[in-house]
């Protein structure tokens, strides 16, 4: 980067820091298309490339306050799309043993019956359990079960208590136990 274009680019991230749309909207025009490039680098899947850009640059106007002008926003960036697609491919690797061990233990355990319950039927059975919670349970046991998000980060993303989100998950896993423990009585 010349030295001139190196003294334009902190300009704009100054006025980024000061939520000047027009300066987020001029440096979002100038690095999606690498941002983008770099993503789908590591994913190799158009959509998913495309979402880690939108979130990255979301989070970049969150946080615009944090960054420093001193320091390469390139740099800063095309960091922030690395961290956030392996923080995504974190997520579903959890998601993919999550279900995978589910599955493995519902195999082992219903191998020797006449199949009185299928797989499904108990997927069933546990979906219509998690729709039926309160919409924030529902939201917290997805967040924490199926994306893999730790209590602390989940704390961070909907701005409530650790505890909140601990009684919550309490009370999740509670009404799936309830639900599934006389089914699962048959068959074990």
């Amino acid at each position: 980067m010349t030295t001139n274009s190196a003294i334009e680019e902190r300009k704009l991230v100054i006025r980024l820091i000061g939520s000047d749309d027009n300066a987020f909207e001029k440096l979002y025009y100038q690095y999606v298309e690498r941002a983008y490039g770099f993503a789908y680098h590591y994913l190799r899947n158009t959509s998913e490339a495309e979402e880690v850009v939108q979130e990255v640059f979301t989070k970049l106007w969150e946080n615009r306050h944090k960054i420093n002008p001193d320091l390469s926003f390139s740099g800063y960036l095309l960091t922030t799309v690395k961290n956030t697609v392996f923080n995504e491919n974190r997520k579903k690797m959890y998601h993919r043993t999550y279900v995978n061990d589910a599955l493995k233990y519902l195999q082992t355990h219903m191998k020797d019956l006449a199949e009185e319950i299928t797989y499904d039927d108990l997927m069933e059975l546990v979906n219509k359990t998690i729709n039926n919670m309160p919409p924030k349970r529902q939201e917290i046991f997805r967040l924490c079960r199926m994306e893999g998000m730790s209590h602390k980060d989940i704390t961070k993303t909907l701005g409530i208590a650790e505890k909140t989100v601990e009684a919550h998950m309490r009370l999740a896993l509670r009404d799936l136990k309830t639900v599934l423990a006389p089914v699962l009585d048959k068959i074990l």
